[in-house]
């Protein structure tokens, strides 16, 4: 898999304030992700004790099979970067790269 350091919009949808900032600047964006200016949805399950049981892909645009995958790889890395001390669940997060 090769990366790339691009800029991206991410946002979280919750009841609570969510610091993203940690996933922001973690991120390692998949090259057809930012190729393809995919926008991905995911929801986010944690566990009782803050961690994450399942990063699973709501949507994601263009309706494409490189977008889909870019879209698996992203939720790796949204697992990878998850930021600690968040009690949130399920919560949807989304990543943006349609106005890279």
């Amino acid at each position: 898999m090769t990366s790339l350091l691009a800029v991206c919009s991410v946002s979280a949808h919750a009841r609570q304030a969510v610091s993203i900032e940690r996933i922001d600047e973690c991120l390692v964006l998949p090259v057809a992700a930012v190729d393809n200016r995919v926008k991905a949805t995911f929801e986010v399950t944690l566990d009782k004790a803050g961690k994450i049981k399942s990063v699973t892909v709501v949507s994601y645009e263009p309706h494409s099979e490189a977008a889909a995958e870019a879209a698996r790889q992203l939720s790796k890395s949204v697992q990878r970067c998850w930021p600690p001390g968040v009690k949130t669940s399920p919560l949807r997060l989304t990543v943006d790269l349609s106005k890279t």
